[in-house]
């Protein structure tokens, strides 16, 4: 009887290390709201990151709220990261949110629906300093309904 206790025990501790560890590997993880009558083409986010780690690879995910409304299966996203000493990476993102028979590929009960994209592997930041991530949608409308939060993650590998 006591050693299964103690077994027990043994398996919490280890699940609540194992859970802790998973947990320190993220560096930031922000996620701030889209205007809620419409994202307007020239509206930007920006999530200012500070970096000390400059040895680690990290891997940058995006996160998408969108909700039932949504008119379309995907999502064009233009990410610009301004690194401390000014210089602009630019990428365009496509965001897969439909299936093609027109089912919602994130999770979420009810009309929110949330999905993380891995959006790029193995980052090595070259200097210490604050990074700027940017994020307009480009989806080519003027105004875009039905996106309700855009997420960073970023995590040490």
């Amino acid at each position: 009887m006591h050693t299964r206790r103690l077994t027990s025990w043994g398996g919490l501790m280890m699940a609540f290390m194992l859970i802790v560890s998973c947990a320190g590997h993220v560096v930031f993880h922000n996620t701030q709201p889209v205007d809620t009558k419409a994202w307007h083409m020239k509206d930007t986010l920006e999530f200012a990151v500070h970096i000390d780690d400059t040895l680690s690879l990290h891997e940058l995910y995006l996160d998408v709220r969108n909700t039932t409304d949504y008119p379309y299966s995907n999502l064009f996203l233009f990410m610009d990261i301004e690194f401390p000493g000014g210089r602009v990476l630019r990428d365009t993102l496509e965001c897969i949110l439909a299936a093609r028979d027109g089912s919602w590929t994130g999770k979420g009960i009810g009309r929110i629906k949330s999905n993380r994209f891995l959006f790029r592997d193995d980052v090595w930041f070259p200097d210490k300093g604050v990074y700027t991530f940017k994020v307009s949608q480009g989806m080519r409308y003027e105004k875009l309904t039905g996106i309700s939060d855009i997420g960073i993650r970023i995590e040490r590998k």
